[in-house]
């Protein structure tokens, strides 16, 4: 039968319950006798000086006869008998052989103290009462068979502070162990679930299989669902980067044919197909972003890790930015380039850079503020530009391809780009390195990248 949550909680509840008795029962056996006192009842005080009472009258009644004799002739009730506790234990008595099976021994500390009713787990005493019989003094207490069980009878009379620990270290055990079994799948969940946003669309929950619950349905429907997700969504990057390879061969044959055409063009017709051309050779830059980004994230991009010196790689990167921004009336403003040597890729250094670059001249106002600098063994890299900026909930969808922040994000002023690919490129460019680059809104936008110097298959080469 299929097992939900609901009664395993409900069967486990009452585990831990019976699981705790039994420990406090065992335990319980493992102790000495014990006793435990508690106020006495006036209805039973009352009979505790009536047999007495009752005591006195018999004796003076029969003077001749032993106080031996007296008690044992002396009618009780049937449940109800009598011990007299005297200093010597030899001189004490007891009114029934039955109180031989008892450890009466256990009613010495009652000695001169108030009458109390006494538990044991053999008998229950009520007394002690001062008594002066025949020129010796007793403690008289009137000895009853308990009718509780042995079994709770021993619980009950284990001190409080040793029931109080069972109880506490064996519910915390049970209810422990019950709590990592119902936790771990859903921390194997919330790890899985972690990681699929973050990308990872390989990740899987792996609850285990033999589970039957709820927790245990949840798990395979997660990593069926991630499944599903993870082919959905290669599938869609294999399209697009079939298509777009697809797309380079008629679109190379079209600029050849229109650069054939505008030689022999004049007039309007000329203008035509400039315009041609120019779209053309965006579609054709847009498809190489495309390709691009598709080897980027599929890892079948060539990378040759090699040291470069920092301000050798960043120099005509700056060095262009600063030219594009005279067209523009804008200004770039650089630091001091370090001359430390970071083990890289050339080509792809050199993309993730300038694509940061540009994007912040692109929307800049009038200036961008560039920083270099070495911060441990990590190379960190600041752009801000003056310009808007972006939307806060907007921030961690930048490097999503074709993702635009505003509808204004289109190509202008002859300026490739512009198609959300840029920072797409330059995100996965800067992971292949380790990296990390960080979107953060201060007077306009800034982007900080930080990337290790070193990268760890080189150093274990």
């Amino acid at each position: 039968m299929k097992r939900f949550l609901a009664i395993k909680v409900f069967l486990w509840f009452w585990l831990t319950v019976i699981s705790t008795l039994a420990i406090l029962v065992s335990v319980s056996f493992l102790q000495p006798d014990v006793l435990a006192s508690k106020d006495i009842s006036p209805p039973m005080l009352k009979n505790l000086f009536h047999v007495k009472k009752s005591l006195d009258k018999h004796i003076q009644r029969n003077p001749d006869k032993s106080l031996e004799e007296i008690l044992s002739h002396r009618r009780h009730g049937k449940r109800s008998k009598i011990y007299l506790k005297h200093d010597d234990p030899e001189k004490s008595l007891i009114s029934n052989p039955d109180l031989n099976q008892f450890d009466l021994a256990l009613l010495n500390f009652s000695v001169g103290g108030e009458p109390k009713v006494i538990n044991t787990d053999r008998y229950r005493a009520y007394g002690p009462l001062s008594v002066h019989i025949q020129q010796n003094d007793y403690q008289l207490f009137m000895i009853l068979d308990n009718r509780e069980g042995d079994l709770f009878l021993k619980v009950r009379l284990m001190p409080r502070w040793m029931k109080l620990s069972i109880l506490l270290l064996a519910s915390l055990v049970l209810s422990y162990w019950f709590a990592m079994g119902l936790l771990k799948p859903i921390k194997q969940l919330q790890k899985a679930a972690s990681q699929l946003a973050q990308g990872k669309l390989s990740a899987r929950a792996e609850v285990d299989k033999t589970r039957q619950d709820e927790l245990g349905q949840l798990g395979k429907d997660f990593d069926i669902m991630a499944s599903q997700l993870e082919t959905q969504v290669l599938s869609q990057k294999r399209l697009l980067a079939d298509i777009s390879h697809e797309l380079r061969s008629p679109l190379t044959r079209l600029q050849m044919a229109t650069g054939i055409a505008s030689g022999k063009a004049t007039g309007e017709l000329d203008n035509y197909l400039q315009r041609i051309e120019k779209e053309s050779h965006l579609l054709d830059h847009m498809l190489s972003d495309i390709l691009q980004l598709s080897r980027l994230e599929s890892g079948t991009s060539c990378v040759e890790m090699q040291p470069l010196c920092i301000a050798e790689l960043l120099e005509p990167i700056f060095s262009d930015a600063q030219f594009e921004s005279q067209q523009l009336n804008k200004q770039v403003i650089t630091s001091e380039l370090p001359e430390k040597l970071l083990v890289g890729d050339t080509i792809l250094l050199n993309r993730a850079i300038e694509n940061i670059v540009r994007n912040a001249l692109k929307y800049a106002k009038k200036t961008v503020a560039i920083q270099c600098k070495i911060a441990g063994e990590q190379f960190v890299l600041q752009v801000s530009d003056d310009g808007p900026g972006v939307n806060e909930d907007m921030l961690d969808k930048l490097c999503i391809p074709f993702y635009r922040a505003s509808q204004s994000r289109t190509p202008i002023n002859n300026q490739k780009g512009g198609f959300g690919l840029g920072l797409a490129i330059a995100q996965h460019a800067i992971k292949v390195h380790h990296g990390h680059i960080l979107f953060q809104n201060n007077q306009g936008l800034d982007v900080t990248v930080r990337i290790p110097l070193q990268q760890p298959h080189v150093l274990q080469q």
